[in-house]
């Protein structure tokens, strides 16, 4: 544990490979984040409860439960960030974890850039408040900014910061085709484009959690070939 500024943002870093541990500790105190580890799956939930940490990052490769398996329960209790890292990167297990609820996915070997650079992306997600608006609705969606929170026909959606980001970007452009490097800029930030794959999965989440029916969507539309566009509703 590293004691910094009070303000400083603290990470969970779920790993039992202790060289790929001291690595990504020595790049989180570098990038002045406070940090915290478990080599245990099955002690996350517990440590959520005791620190509360402002992002997890979680290797699926776990020895001794199913990495799997602990990103689904804390997606079940919480929308806190998380970043899955693994060493199998193929793009069917990328979109498996992002479908359970991961935010991003990061494939084993990554550079430390690119590591940090997520982290502060999605902390960032977490953070930005747009201005001037305190208040987008559409039809009967109707976004609070101020409160960071959504309702659809009067029920209260509970949005994680990428859904947050996306639903916002697409409102705030409602009537407009929003390109999908657009939309990965806007909510990721600038080494996510052409990372499709990833937008794709985040889009599905969040009608499933928005639309009277998600395959046949009232409010965020899929425009072929060129991206998503927000529309009135139903």
């Amino acid at each position: 544990m590293v004691t910094t500024r009070p303000d400083t943002r603290q990470i969970l870093v779920v790993e039992d490979d202790k060289a790929t541990t001291e690595l990504v500790l020595t790049l989180l105190h570098k990038a002045g984040f406070d940090t915290s580890t478990l080599s245990s799956g099955g002690k996350v939930l517990e440590r959520m409860t005791a620190s509360s940490p402002d992002l997890i990052l979680l290797d699926l490769d776990l020895t001794d439960t199913n990495g799997m398996d602990v990103l689904r329960k804390v997606r079940e209790r919480s929308f806190v960030p998380m970043i899955v890292i693994s060493g199998i990167n193929k793009d069917h297990d990328k979109v498996h974890a992002l479908e359970a609820g991961a935010d991003d996915y990061l494939g084993k070997p990554f550079s430390p850039e690119e590591l940090i650079a997520r982290i502060q992306a999605l902390l960032r997600r977490v953070e930005w408040t747009p201005q001037p608006e305190t208040r987008l609705v559409i039809n009967q969606l109707e976004l609070d900014i101020l409160q960071r929170q959504a309702r659809v026909r009067g029920k209260k959606l509970d949005l994680t910061p990428v859904e947050y980001g996306l639903l916002i970007t697409l409102m705030r452009s409602a009537g407009d085709v929003v390109s999908h490097d657009e939309l990965l800029r806007s909510v990721w930030g600038e080494n996510y484009e052409g990372d499709y794959s990833v937008l794709r999965v985040n889009i599905s989440r969040l009608r499933q959690k928005l639309e009277d029916n998600p395959r046949r969507p009232a409010y965020i539309l899929t425009v072929p070939g060129a991206g998503y566009q927000m529309s009135g509703g139903r």
